[in-house]
């Protein structure tokens, strides 16, 4: 595998403001052998209902075939400790559920979370990692926490974003090239259709 494609996941300014500047930074340049693609949440998907319910709604299907097709997730969210704000809970449960034709189980997968002010003692385990971990998908951890966002995240007037505090970039980095390394290492294992 010469290159990873990673999909990187964020919700929209009301719900998270730093998230589609974390993963800009992370963008563009990115990592060397990594492409980093960006891609909002749906604000459109409708309330999770009876898995049973068939066909699935378009805008699933479209969010199942996006996640479908890369070799990496990328989920970017604010650091918190109570529920998964929607619509990142309508989003990762229609991931996950109805298992049959999900593209999570085994597929490489990092949390990145943003945090307005310092976290002083953050939570073990996220509402989205134990979405995640039910659902099967392989969770490359501990997720890294950027405190601080609002001064560590500096957007330019070209449109790139700066990382101002050199420790969570290196920090991102290294949790960047974990998770790629476990694509590439998934791919070994498949053999050559990958």
């Amino acid at each position: 595998m010469d290159e990873v494609r990673m999909l990187g996941l964020f919700a929209g300014a009301t719900t998270d403001p730093f998230g589609e500047l974390l993963l800009r930074a992370l963008a563009g340049p990115g990592p060397s052998g990594v492409r980093i693609d960006l891609c909002q949440v749906p604000e459109n998907l409708p309330a999770h209902a009876d898995p049973g319910t068939s066909p699935l709604p378009p805008q699933v299907q479209e969010l199942r075939a996006l996640v479908a097709d890369t070799h990496v997730l990328l989920i970017v969210l604010p650091e918190a400790d109570g529920p998964l704000p929607w619509p990142w809970s309508t989003a990762l449960n229609w991931l996950g559920w109805p298992p049959t034709g999900s593209p999570l189980p085994a597929l490489p997968t990092a949390v990145l979370t943003t945090e307005a002010a310092v976290t002083p003692l953050p939570s073990s385990f996220t509402s989205a990692e134990e979405l995640l971990t039910s659902a099967r998908c392989n969770l490359v951890g501990p997720r890294t926490i950027v405190p601080c966002a609002a001064r560590t995240l500096h957007p330019q007037p070209d449109g790139r974003v700066l990382v101002t505090d050199p420790g969570v970039m290196l920090r991102l980095l290294m949790h960047i090239h974990r998770t790629a390394a476990a694509a590439r290492s998934a791919a070994r294992d498949s053999g050559p259709q990958q």
